[in-house]
């Protein structure tokens, strides 16, 4: 496979850029199979704008194509790494002074990509968006793979959910969950029938498929207490942290929650005043979810100190390196993204316009080196600042992170037993609500649309999904 004969290396320079720049922003965690070769159709939700795009391509092991408005092929920001990427103009209603006609050479362009087995990924539901679940799909996809099949050149489909635990904030979590592979095979003698019938039912198993691989929660209240339950839940029960069974896992808690809270919402605020009293007791002696099981005998500590100190004495230095040089670009970054239109646009704002302030940064940094200690240092300086920056962000995480176990010590150390052992009580009593939420949801999974590593459901064992 072949890189797009439209991307220029200047631009296939900058997506790779753009690419990193997304895994330094989050962290990425991919689920799923690796993607086959041949024509491929990848099918995702759009909650985040530019970086959607960018994560895929980060994630699918292959060069992939991707639709994108006609809109974003006129700007002169964005347009050369649009352009060079092989990305299609589609011509979009909503969109002003677009002529919708031109959509001929759109599906064209897309028959002729994947007969010559590209991949070509698009987001069914025409716009970006942060209600947290997924709208009604456009019937593009279902038409393109339909019509290609149809054509003799069969097209495989593969439901891509990005799923963000914090939508704009910086090293949060995304997992890209590459479900099932799977066609349209059987409805392509229909659809030469009845095209808009055919196309409806691959539209709407594609919405199934692309479903089950999100945790569908509005980001801002739902999604946060999704997440929350899930901590306590997966503390309380001993499951697995693995990113495929965290997502499962939270889909039926989301599921749960909002069947709960339409069906017996004074189980449901019940369950939160409890949560809510659980998290005070937690905050009051300092603790933290993960503390209330944590055992550090004297002897481990002593170890734990030693090698941590001695770490530190490499680390903190070039963590506090990195803090003292891209200080000003980090928080310059940070200034301009508050100034996103809406919370979907903050971390593309963030991450794009982190590429070239920082990218400017540095080339400041190097030129004033140059001057100063002559062109072959300042060279030098431009080349060890990027590795330098991704260094002192590892270190700056490390430190972190141990500075938080120290934390969690002390507090476990302060905090009475008996006073853990009422905290473990109440975590359970509030699992074992949850068991029965569950419990709601969980006949409703369908196997055929997990991936084919999809992990057991939670509470269940080795049972088969």
């Amino acid at each position: 496979m072949t890189e797009p004969d439209s991307a220029h290396a200047g631009s296939r320079v900058l997506w790779k850029l753009v690419s990193v720049a997304v895994r330094v922003f989050y962290r990425v965690e991919r689920v799923g199979p690796p993607l086959p070769d041949g024509a491929l159709l990848l099918v995702a939700n759009h909650p985040n704008t530019l970086l959607d795009p960018s994560l895929v391509q980060a994630t699918a092991g292959r060069p992939v194509r991707f639709l994108a408005k006609s809109t974003l092929f006129h700007g002169q920001f964005l347009s050369p790494l649009i352009r060079g990427s092989g990305a299609i103009p589609v011509y979009r209603k909503i969109d002003p002074d677009v002529d919708t006609s031109r959509n001929v050479e759109m599906f064209a362009a897309v028959q002729r990509a994947l007969a010559n087995g590209h991949a070509i990924c698009l987001f069914p539901e025409g716009i970006s968006h942060v209600s947290g679940h997924l709208e009604q799909l456009r019937n593009g996809a279902a038409r393109m793979a339909l019509t290609s099949a149809a054509a003799g050149h069969p097209v495989t489909i593969i439901p891509v959910g990005l799923n963000f635990d914090r939508l704009p904030m910086f090293r949060s979590r995304v997992i890209a969950m590459f479900g099932r592979p799977f066609d349209g095979a059987d409805l392509v003698q229909g659809f030469r029938q009845d095209p808009k019938d055919a196309t409806q039912l691959l539209t709407d198993r594609i919405a199934d498929r692309l479903r089950a691989q999100m945790v569908e929660a509005e980001p801002r209240t739902d999604l946060p207490l999704v997440d929350r339950i899930d901590r306590l839940y997966a503390a309380a029960r001993g499951v697995s942290r693995d990113p495929a069974e965290r997502v499962r896992r939270r889909r039926l808690i989301a599921g749960g929650m909002e069947r709960l809270r339409a069906n017996d919402p004074v189980q449901y605020n019940a369950l939160l005043t409890d949560l809510r009293l659980y998290d005070d007791q937690l905050k009051a002696f300092g603790l933290r979810e993960s503390d209330l099981d944590r055992r550090m005998p004297a002897g481990q500590v002593a170890q734990f100190l030693l090698r941590e100190g001695t770490r530190a004495l490499v680390l903190a230095p070039l963590a506090l390196l990195g803090v003292f040089c891209f200080a000003p670009a980090y928080w310059l970054t940070w200034a301009i993204s508050r100034r996103a239109p809406d919370l979907q646009s903050r971390a593309s704002w963030q991450v794009v316009w982190g590429v070239l302030v920082y990218g400017t940064w540095i080339a400041m940094l190097a030129t004033m080196v140059g001057l100063w200690l002559g062109a072959g240092i300042g060279i030098g300086v431009a080349v060890v600042l990027p590795i330098g920056a991704l260094v002192g962000l590892a270190a700056f995480e490390r430190e972190a992170s141990v500075l938080k176990l120290v934390r969690a010590f002390l507090a476990s150390r302060q905090t009475p037993l008996r006073t853990r052992a009422s905290l473990k009580r109440q975590r359970a009593a509030i699992a074992t609500v949850l068991d029965r939420v569950r419990d709601w949801l969980e006949t409703q999974e369908p196997a055929d649309d997990l991936p084919t590593d999809a992990p057991t459901p939670p509470g269940r064992g080795n049972a088969s999904s």
